[in-house]
């Protein structure tokens, strides 16, 4: 079996994990487990080092911003390259547009490579090798994994597919998602409350507070309002790894645009995102939006001009689809 190393440093764990279901394809099609080179803040290894196609997480030296440290970054790509060179791997995929990406595959003695091909990488990849097709290409995007997978598959449609899924038997859970990346993706949590209200009113007796360590004060709240009646787990002070296993017994969840949505979205769940600063994905039926109206500009403070109302109806509109009818993905019991 060959060995295949994917770069993909990420934008965001969010982004990341919204691609997986094209490496999986990739990994089907060259029939050999993937070793991914990623950043930490990914969370990778927690959530991929189990599945069948992925056979090892490594994680990048990630370099610093200024003159100063240029020193520093050519000894993380040494460090990078080194811990390549030890595995010995027969092809590399580079999806990510950086010439620094495609260097350390270059010099990690790996045969066959494949990259984006975007701007200056264009001339150190040959035409086969590469998604785009000139320097002047304009790019693709979020998509460029999609249509990278495509190219190399000779696939002409990819569909999505989980990483995994629970029994619905077993999924007994309403995840609010209130942790975010920043304040520009962090609905408020006033409106966290009433959906929470909304959802016990429809009789939903169990939920997950996901949320990161500066959200403690609004986990706060929410135990001030409902910890007394409510059967609520909360996990600031818990890993990712800690939450994974509560988040797959989710019936579906709710909550900010994150890396968390996107990993509930590839663990078979549901999910309705909060839109702000960034425009919506749509890689998955099972991913669903609330977006700014279309007269809003997207900044760091629109995601406050989405009303609870709006919200409340797409929300509605969920539990009414949980009534029967079965979407991509996903086996859905009425509530």
């Amino acid at each position: 079996m060959n060995k295949i190393l994917v770069i993909d440093p990420g934008k965001g764990w969010g982004q990341f994990v919204s691609k997986m279901y094209c490496y999986q394809k990739l990994a089907n099609h060259l029939n050999s487990k993937i070793t991914f080179l990623t950043k930490k803040s990914t969370q990778a290894e927690h959530y991929l080092k189990s599945l069948s196609f992925c056979e090892d997480v490594l994680y990048i030296e990630e370099p610093k911003k200024g003159v100063q440290y240029t020193l520093l970054n050519i000894k993380s790509i040494i460090k990078n390259i080194k811990i390549i060179n030890r595995i010995h791997f027969d092809s590399c995929y580079v999806f990510h547009p950086s010439l620094r990406y495609l260097f350390i595959a270059y010099f990690s003695n790996i045969k066959s490579i494949w990259g984006l091909g975007f701007k200056l990488q264009n001339f150190f990849l040959k035409r086969n090798n590469r998604l785009y097709s000139s320097f002047f290409s304009k790019t693709k995007g979020d998509d460029e994994a999609l249509e990278s997978v495509k190219k190399i598959t000779n696939t002409q449609k990819i569909d999505y597919q989980p990483l995994s899924s629970l029994e619905n038997s077993l999924r007994d859970t309403v995840g609010i998602i209130i942790a975010a990346s920043g304040n520009e993706k962090r609905w408020s949590i006033s409106n966290y409350l009433k959906i929470i209200k909304f959802l016990k009113e429809k009789n939903f007796k169990k939920f997950l507070i996901i949320s990161g360590l500066d959200q403690s004060k609004d986990e706060d709240l929410i135990k001030e309002k409902y910890i007394k009646n409510t059967d609520i787990i909360f996990t600031s002070d818990k890993k990712i790894s800690d939450v994974i296993p509560y988040l797959k017994k989710c019936k579906f969840c709710i909550g900010n645009d994150t890396g968390f949505a996107h990993l509930s979205v590839n663990l078979d769940i549901e999910t309705l995102v909060i839109q702000g600063d960034c425009p919506p994905q749509s890689y998955s039926k099972l991913l669903k939006h609330v977006d700014i109206e279309p007269y809003v500009t997207r900044s760091s403070t629109s995601i406050h001009t989405i009303k609870i109302e709006k919200v409340l109806d797409e929300l509605s509109k969920i539990l009414i689809r949980r009534g029967g009818r079965v979407v991509e993905g996903a086996r859905l019991e009425s509530v």
